[in-house]
């Protein structure tokens, strides 16, 4: 606690008399408000206080002598004096620490390169602990090499409708000293981990309400968005501290400062009602930064794809095609390179491909540009090597949703995406096709079509994702040759709610024949809906060549990109094609025998 001398305290309240507030000389230095005057004096009995930084200050009685027994410190616990004082240069108790269950540890700290005397966080699941941290009096930290990756201090939460998520260990200590026990801790600071939430998800499924109060930084702040994707933010609320965090305030305000910033949180937009003034600082950013962030492959394989179609996240993405023309190849070509772009995560639920690691090979394919189980004469064959290195490279980035033993239902495929979202962290989700989930109950087909569209737009919207829903016309006519024409999002079967409900459309059509610029194994994707005007042009499109040998499909005017999606190659363009696609062609002598497309 700091003290003020009273001779200070004497100019401030010169003439005056009574009890009266005026400005702290022990901390006003360091207040944004420099007008708060936070120190209470009494006057006639000399005593003042301030209800911010709690410095005080005591007029001594000049006119008789004490004499005082040797005042000295006291160590309380079983912990070193040395560990003791900096626990309490942080404003940290000898009792908070006993109560924590913290302990004193050597252990070998590696950003040292020697064994050190360490805090050790010890992390309980009921009378278990199940890891170990260990921080030295620096900044440098390590694990139990086998723990079990979970939040600290998880046992506090159990019950609780309400919970504070901090970013470190010391900062639920600073909870603690203001009487917060419902506070836990990331146990990897800044960096998110999948692990971590899947072994902490039954502690907090029932939660009502989460106070996300990570760090006031820039990784801090990422890390908030990324907990209220996982945990819904229509359940969360951001907190953020004058100083960097918790412990932070609670050193440079006392108590109090800390407790002023846990009595202002900030709503995250959800399902509700909203005036203006409920998100101006949205509106204020929107004006400032311009439109949201729309998506699209950055790879030059695409082309101009991005100028007819871009996606964001909130957004269902219905894809048809007439069946045989592509667009699950294309669908998957193009999430993976969403995933690659921007560091996403994928989930697809395509029970079609069956096993599970024929979908895989697919994938990896189309991540080396290579074919999986034969040599083409241009192209090499997957390796060991490859399949290891997607394999790593995979870990966390692709996932598949397959039902082992359940009824594919849609509230089954739901509460699985749910569940995606909150243990992994899951962006994108790929269903292909509509027609492989169950629909049940009552109501006629079209009504159970319109709510299970209904509930996929809200379920984007809802966690922040994007969902891509394959589903395949039925109202298909030929031309007057015999040739399917294209469909539309109102030849989807069964309902002209494919088009009506969601938020963007695309079509992938084949030609199957040459036909005015379009070669017979040219592929269009055309854009059939866009919500946002700024996200594309809808009815453009962009032409394509597959390329068999690996899934992969390349923009008629650039070279085919055969570069590994792993590599740091991938992005580097080559030499344009020419613009006409026929350029240098002999048309009739490339299809005497057509059979071979087919």
């Amino acid at each position: 606690m700091d003290k003020i001398d009273w001779e200070q305290v004497s100019q401030l309240i010169s003439g005056k008399s009574g009890q009266v507030k005026v400005k702290c000389p022990s901390c006003i230095d360091r207040r944004t408000n420099k007008s708060d005057r936070s120190l209470s004096v009494n006057v006639a009995k000399g005593v003042a206080k301030c209800h911010y930084c709690e410095a005080i200050s005591i007029r001594e009685d000049d006119k008789i002598e004490f004499t005082l027994p040797p005042q000295q410190w006291e160590n309380h616990t079983k912990f070193s004096d040395q560990f003791v004082k900096f626990a309490e240069s942080r404003r940290i108790s000898q009792q908070t620490l006993i109560d924590m269950k913290i302990t004193q540890e050597k252990c070998y700290i590696p950003q040292k390169n020697k064994e050190m005397n360490c805090f050790v966080f010890n992390y309980f699941e009921g009378d278990k602990i199940v890891n170990k941290k260990f921080r030295d009096s620096g900044k440098n930290f390590t694990q139990s090499k086998d723990g079990k990756p979970i939040f600290y201090n998880i046992n506090n939460i159990i019950g609780k409708d309400e919970v504070y998520i901090m970013e470190g260990e010391f900062d639920v200590l600073a909870m603690w000293e203001v009487g917060v026990k419902n506070a836990i801790s990331v146990p990897n600071g800044a960096n998110d981990n999948d692990n971590y939430w899947k072994h902490s998800e039954k502690y907090l499924s029932d939660v009502k309400k989460f106070y996300i109060c990570t760090d006031n930084d820039d990784k801090g702040e990422a890390l908030a968005d990324r907990i209220a994707h996982r945990l819904g933010r229509y359940r969360c609320e951001r907190i953020l501290f004058q100083n960097k965090d918790a412990n932070g305030d609670l050193i440079d305000g006392g108590k109090i400062g800390l407790q002023n910033s846990l009595s202002s949180s900030q709503k995250y937009p959800a399902s509700g009602t909203f005036t203006a003034d409920d998100i101006s600082d949205d509106i204020y950013t929107l004006h400032k930064h311009g439109k949201p962030k729309t998506i699209y492959p950055k790879c030059y394989s695409f082309g101009g794809l991005k100028d007819a179609f871009t996606t964001m996240r909130g957004h269902l993405t219905v894809v048809t095609g007439i069946p045989s023309h592509g667009k699950s190849n294309f669908v998957e070509w193009y999430v993976l390179n969403l995933v690659k772009d921007y560091n996403m995560k994928a989930s697809f639920y395509s029970p079609e491909h069956h096993p599970m690691a024929l979908h895989q090979s697919t994938f990896i394919e189309k991540v080396f540009a290579k074919n999986f189980f034969m040599t083409n004469p241009d192209r090499e064959k997957v390796s060991e090597q490859d399949i290891e290195s997607y394999i790593k490279w995979s870990k966390e980035k692709v996932y598949i949703t397959y039902p082992e033993n359940e009824r594919p239902t849609w509230t089954w495929l739901l509460e699985r995406f749910k569940e995606q979202v909150y243990s992994y962290g899951v962006d994108i989700f790929v269903i292909d096709a509509f027609n492989k989930v169950e629909m049940s109950g009552k109501n006629n087909e079209l009504s159970q079509i319109r709510t299970t569209l209904t509930k996929l737009t809200n379920f984007a919207q809802q966690y922040d994702v994007m969902i891509f829903l394959v589903a395949h016309p039925t109202k298909m006519q030929k031309d007057d040759l015999g040739y399917y024409k294209q469909p539309d999002l109102y030849s989807v079967s069964g309902s002209a709610d494919f088009k009506n409900i969601c938020h963007d459309g695309m079509l992938v059509y084949r030609y199957f024949r040459d036909y005015n610029d379009y070669r017979k194994d040219d592929v269009v994707v055309k854009s059939l809906k866009q919500k946002m005007k700024f996200q594309g042009e809808t009815l453009e499109e962009q032409v394509f060549r597959y390329d068999l040998p690996s899934g992969r499909y390349n923009a008629v005017n650039v070279e085919p990109n055969t570069n590994s999606m792993i590599s740091d190659k991938y992005y580097i363009e080559p030499r344009m094609k020419p613009d006409n696609p026929w350029a240098g062609i002999d048309r009739e002598k490339i299809h005497q025998n057509d059979d071979d497309l087919f």
